[in-house]
């Protein structure tokens, strides 16, 4: 047996069986479509094989006519199925399809403009070539609407999401296989003589297609495999029932029917309630996606309007605090300060919600320069030394021996950063020591890393609130006790800024009491 009978005989055995399984369990007019497709292609592979195996010319001749009722459906069929599938308006562009296909059927049956010459080709068969003046458009025909078909449903993946995204997904790969290797065989028809080995690949749609539906829903018919699986036990449950010969037989196999058909009605049950929770599933998540999008465009617009009348609020303060509409007296000075240490709060409240709507919606702009993350580092402690001298605490930054490499950076992220994790270290130390550390060190031979330390001897933390510290507004255990301020956003940010990075963020704490470290380590390019 030679390749190209191989190749149509396994077409037509695979094609005929998910034909039968269509109709067998399908119920939808979408699986008696898809049907009729796969008869089509198993005439056009059985056609093949007795092509293949034929040495005489009159039935070669009666063969090619044969196989070509598959061939001109093919397109005709796949396209509707394409329609239906997509719920796309069958009319007027079905009819005039079907109309066209049975004028190409009437040539290639009842006359010679289609199927006009013969010629043995490869030493092994005979082949419908030269072809007639009809095959030439039918050729056009066939190819046309079979690449028309492939661009609707890739369209149509661009549109949707979910099940039918997936559904879709298995389609394009099965089909395009499928497709590609097939209508490779009109080549010799033209007399370019290039043996039809990709042939083999016509049959890869009906696997492709038959997985998709058994274990990705594809077709939607798992509710009509299992009925259908659970009433032919059922029937032979019963016929075994009424073959019994003694009265005990009928006693124990009427029990097992019983017992099976409240079985069988109960997973039925559970299916069909499995696909509605799936699909309310699926319903709840595209609104839940709706509602987060709304989320980010609200929080940032908010951030952006009250940001603005902040900063302006900001500068008058200073201003006034400073003198520059008159001096102050004592009585006036203190409130304003307190005034202006609140304002400064909600200034860093919005800028953070800025920041994880910007991270959440992928607009996060990187402003890439090489910088002294050391210098930073000193920066942010002469910050924050104003705010530790309120409690009964001390900031240190150790210096390195040596000075540190540049870094390429984002500056003003990498301040973020050091600033949030030290600001939170103050904020959970109530008395005691914030050790501030930064060196270089080797991560392998070629490459070495930045690695900044925060120790403290404040609250620490257990393995369960480490695991939660990094995600969007979580705070430890100690949080509310200790400090009333931020809303947890801060090590969210820090971390999604240091992966920006390509670096790391983590902490270690051996429990509550015993302080906390916290470490950031950045790649050193």
């Amino acid at each position: 047996m030679n390749l190209f009978a191989l190749s149509g005989l396994l077409i037509g055995v695979t094609s005929i069986s998910m034909a039968v399984l269509m109709l067998v369990i399908g119920k939808e007019r979408l699986h008696h479509i898809w049907a009729l497709f796969c008869v089509s292609v198993a005439i056009w592979g059985f056609g093949g094989y007795m092509i293949a195996i034929t040495k005489d010319i009159e039935q070669a001749y009666m063969w090619w006519r044969l196989t070509h009722i598959g061939v001109i459906f093919i397109p005709v069929l796949f396209m509707h199925f394409v329609y239906e599938f997509l719920q796309k308006n069958t009319r007027p562009m079905i009819p005039i399809l079907y109309a066209l296909g049975i004028f190409f059927l009437w040539a290639n049956l009842f006359s010679n403009l289609f199927i006009a010459n013969l010629r043995w080709v490869f030493d092994q068969f005979y082949y419908d070539s030269p072809p007639g003046i009809l095959y030439v458009p039918f050729t056009a025909f066939f190819l046309g609407f079979v690449i028309f078909s492939h661009l609707l449903l890739w369209r149509a993946l661009k549109h949707t999401a979910g099940l039918k995204k997936l559904q879709i997904q298995y389609f394009l790969v099965a089909m395009g296989v499928s497709f590609a290797g097939g209508s490779l065989s009109f080549l010799p028809v033209y007399e370019i003589d290039f043996y039809p080995f990709f042939n083999i690949l016509a049959f890869m749609y009906t696997p492709i297609i038959t997985y998709a539906i058994l274990r990705k829903q594809l077709f939607d018919i798992r509710v009509v495999l299992t009925q259908f699986l659970v009433g032919v036990i059922a029937i032979l449950l019963f016929i075994n029932f009424v073959l019994s010969k003694t009265g005990f037989e009928y006693l124990w196999k009427g029990g097992v029917l019983l017992a099976f058909l409240g079985v069988g009605y109960l997973l039925v049950k559970s299916v069909l309630n499995e696909i509605k929770q799936k699909e309310q599933l699926q319903e709840a998540y595209k609104k839940l996606e709706e509602l987060d999008r709304s989320k980010s465009e609200f929080v940032s617009i908010a951030s952006h309007q009250l940001r603005t009348p902040l900063t302006a609020m900001k500068g008058y303060i200073s201003m006034i605090l400073e003198g520059s509409y008159g001096k102050l007296e004592t009585k006036q000075k203190k409130p304003l300060e307190s005034i202006s240490e609140s304002n400064e709060r909600l200034i860093r409240l919005v800028n953070d919600l800025l920041n994880v709507s910007r991270i959440e919606s992928g607009k996060v702009e990187m402003k890439w320069e090489q910088g002294s993350v050391e210098e930073i580092i000193k920066s942010v402690v002469e910050e924050l030394g104003i705010k530790i001298k309120e409690k009964n605490a001390e900031l240190v930054f150790e210096e390195p021996e040596s000075s540190l490499p540049l870094v390429r950076i984002d500056k003003e992220k990498i301040r973020n950063v050091v600033l949030n994790v030290i600001d939170n270290a103050i904020r959970y130390t109530p008395k005691g020591n914030i050790v501030v550390n930064a060196k270089c060190q080797m991560s392998n031979v070629k490459t070495s890393n930045l690695l900044i330390s925060v120790q403290d001897t404040g609250e620490g933390m257990t393995q369960e609130e480490m695991g939660k510290l990094f995600q969007t507004f979580s705070r430890g255990g100690a949080g509310m006790r200790f400090s009333t301020e931020g809303a947890g956003l801060g090590l969210y940010i820090a971390k999604k800024f240091v992966e920006m990075h390509k670096g790391r963020i983590w902490v270690e704490s051996e429990g509550k009491g015993k302080g906390s470290t916290f470490f950031v380590e950045l790649p050193v390019q």
